[in-house]
């Protein structure tokens, strides 16, 4: 009985107009003392509750000789004051949003501290729903950070979970002895790899998946957030794909160098003709 109580609070009613209620569809037609007794409310009080419940279509009154007689409607008037509401809410509905003053949507800030809060912004994005993410990567800082171990469990882990990710390379903070720094490796391991411009110093890993950016500072600071925020999300993958435009891949930069290199031997060759 309890529990039909606390369905009968759920959908609208309030605590003594379920007791009430119950008490008269177990009694069937009776007058107003019994309910009083039944549902151990005050006889005075009863009255206003049968009212109440008249009201709602959830009570008939009846004449027996000169008393009357109160009796439950059938429990489907429940579904059909329900519905009567539902109708009646969605009325008002669109008065209602055009007074709600929604305000500013505040963006989702989760915050991590230390290698192990670091790492868990890692595991993180491996849960994008497109099961891939741009990575704007340091990797000096990025070992310092999780250390070099885990880096590379994780890129292996990637791989079983086919999770492919667009990473840019800070040029002036590769670690060559990286296992994974081997571009023979880049494909294998599902990544599209790039290098920025020299010069240009960003010392905090930067992720960016779905509509959530994840930023993780050097060793020295050692925290982390992800900001769940599809306007700032939006911004960085504009500013991600200037980047990336701007950066070149390991091919580019090989014909880079040997460009460099033909310019400075012929270079040499015309000094040596003109000396």
């Amino acid at each position: 009985m309890e529990r039909l109580k606390n369905e009968l609070l759920s959908i609208g009613l309030t605590d003594k107009e379920a007791s009430v209620y119950l008490a008269c569809l177990e009694l069937g037609p009776t007058n107003i003392q019994n309910v009083a007794d039944k549902a151990g409310i005050k006889r005075s009080t009863v009255y206003d509750i049968l009212e109440s419940l008249k009201e709602k279509s959830l009570m008939h009154v009846t004449t027996k000789g000169k008393r009357k007689q109160y009796i439950a409607s059938e429990p489907e008037n429940l579904l059909a004051t329900i519905k009567e509401k539902e109708k009646i809410l969605k009325e008002i509905l669109p008065q209602l949003k055009s007074i709600n003053n929604v305000g500013f949507a505040k963006p989702k800030i989760t915050f991590y501290e230390g290698k192990e809060g670091l790492r868990d912004i890692y595991m993180e994005a491996l849960k994008s729903s497109t099961n891939n993410a741009d990575w704007i990567s340091p990797m000096k800082s990025v070992l310092e950070t999780v250390g070099t171990e885990w880096m590379e469990h994780y890129v292996e882990l990637k791989v079983k979970r086919n999770y492919w990710i667009r990473s840019i390379h800070v040029s002036d903070l590769v670690i060559d002895s990286y296992k994974y720094q081997d571009p023979t490796t880049f494909k294998k391991t599902l990544r599209d790899v790039r290098f920025s411009p020299k010069g240009i110093n960003i010392p905090n890993a930067i992720g960016i998946y779905d509509n959530k950016v994840a930023i993780l500072s050097s060793r020295k600071e050692g925290f982390g957030f992800i900001i769940e925020s599809e306007d700032y999300a939006q911004s960085m993958k504009e500013l991600y794909k200037l980047l990336w435009d701007k950066s070149k891949t390991v091919e580019q930069l090989n014909d880079s160098d040997k460009n460099l290199e033909n310019q400075k031997v012929q270079k040499a060759t015309e000094e040596d003709i003109y000396y």
